[in-house]
């Protein structure tokens, strides 16, 4: 990682080309809930870049502002000259809390938990026994919902069995011979192991998956401005992935992360080839799927629909395999605004909960148009946010893809 000034000073020059056009004003899901100017990318941009040049100083009301961001990348998406204020917001964050002596006590907290694959598996553990004794209602912002499991599934939209053929196979380095590990992350793990379950039999009717004592994947902490932390996660994964010739992630957020682990690790010589093979190697279980010509074991009788998690459609650009495999398995039925961040955003939705209440609000009322008995992501994130929709809504379910392919 950069140190201290200049991460800002790169932080600044992706910003650069920003002309204030306003473009980002009509899609950032903040700035249509907080109606703000420093909501959106054009007001982050121009915060950020006072502080490069001395007109701010890196006060807690400046670090407020940079914080509010959800990283959804729809400004990126959207802006004609592509100014990536994502990048710029992790790298401005990690500043701030440079000068500020590290990343907040509560981000310290959860990121140090985070990082211990053990804690993981105890908080699996708690949780699975909270739900059996209705104790994980109790969770607040709603964090830890009920698991719709794949049973529940069928049992309610059971259909004909078997499906036609596979479609051709594509051209991409995955074959029957390929060595495939799945990569256990920390959300499927503790807040939906039915549909990490679900993953492992799906990759299993292909090939024969490993597993590995594997980290997190380092977002929380890229994210929280724990940048040391992140490239120390970052390395271990290297390490316990470099016998396989694929990593499979069913976390939308952690196949993006990990996607991009090169990028963060290129200025380091002893470590840039290793990375980069890593990242290379990364694929989204959709991406997978398709490479695979992988056929849904069932088609239900189920409407379905789909949410596009922001970290696969815009961080990986991967849309079409999991329409295309959703289609396969149902009756599927496409949303409005279906990339439109559902409010998430990792910790976001624990950290500004009204307003992210408001952006789920809007997703639910896109869900209920389509007539879906379902819907479907591949983010455990907006899962707990669909699920939220589902109950408040009580027209239909949410679901992880592979529970439902």
């Amino acid at each position: 990682m950069k140190k201290s000034q200049e991460k800002l000073d790169a932080a600044r020059e992706l910003v650069s080309q920003c002309d204030r056009c306003g473009t980002c004003l009509t899609v950032c899901p903040l700035f249509g809930s907080k109606d703000i100017e420093s909501s959106a990318a054009r007001g982050k941009n121009s915060i950020l870049r006072a502080l490069a040049e001395g007109g701010l100083e890196p006060t807690a009301e400046v670090r407020a502002a940079l914080d509010f961001c959800i990283l959804c990348q729809r400004c990126v998406d959207n802006c004609p000259a592509k100014v990536k204020t994502d990048e710029a917001m992790i790298l401005a964050r990690q500043y701030l809390a440079d000068n500020a002596g590290g990343a907040t006590l509560k981000y310290q907290f959860v990121g140090g938990a985070m990082s211990r694959p053990w804690l993981i598996k105890m908080g699996a553990l708690g949780l699975s026994v909270a739900r059996k004794l209705g104790l994980n209602s109790l969770a607040p912002f709603g964090a830890a919902p009920d698991e719709y499991t794949r049973t529940h599934y069928l049992t309610a939209f059971s259909g004909p069995g078997a499906l036609g053929s596979a479609t051709a196979p594509s051209s991409a380095a995955v074959t029957p011979n390929s060595r495939v590990a799945y990569f256990k992350g920390c959300g499927m793990q503790i807040l939906f192991p039915e549909a990490a379950a679900q993953s492992m039999e799906v990759l299993g009717r292909i090939t024969k998956p490993v597993t590995r004592d594997n980290v997190c994947c380092g977002l929380p902490h890229l994210a929280h401005a724990m940048g040391p932390d992140f490239l120390e996660l970052a390395r271990e994964n290297i390490r316990q992935f470099e016998d396989v010739d694929v990593v499979v992630s069913d976390c939308a957020s952690c196949s993006g992360t990990l996607k991009h682990v090169g990028s963060y690790l290129a200025d380091d010589p002893q470590w840039k080839d290793r990375a980069a093979a890593f990242s290379a190697k990364v694929m989204d279980l959709t991406e997978y799927l398709a490479k695979s010509g992988y056929v849904p074991r069932q088609k239900s009788g189920a409407k379905i629909t789909y949410h596009d998690p922001c970290h696969l459609c815009r961080g990986q650009g991967i849309k079409k395999e999991p329409r295309a495999l959703l289609a396969a398995a149902g009756d599927y039925k496409e949303m409005k605004d279906s990339d439109v961040c559902c409010g998430g955003g990792g910790s976001f939705f624990m950290d500004y909960p009204e307003i992210s209440d408001s952006i789920i609000d809007k997703k639910r009322r896109n869900i209920e148009a389509t007539g879906a008995d379902v819907v479907v992501t591949g983010c455990p994130g907006c899962l707990i946010q669909l699920n939220k929709a589902a109950k408040a809504s009580g027209k239909f379910k949410a679901l992880h893809i592979s529970q439902v392919v």
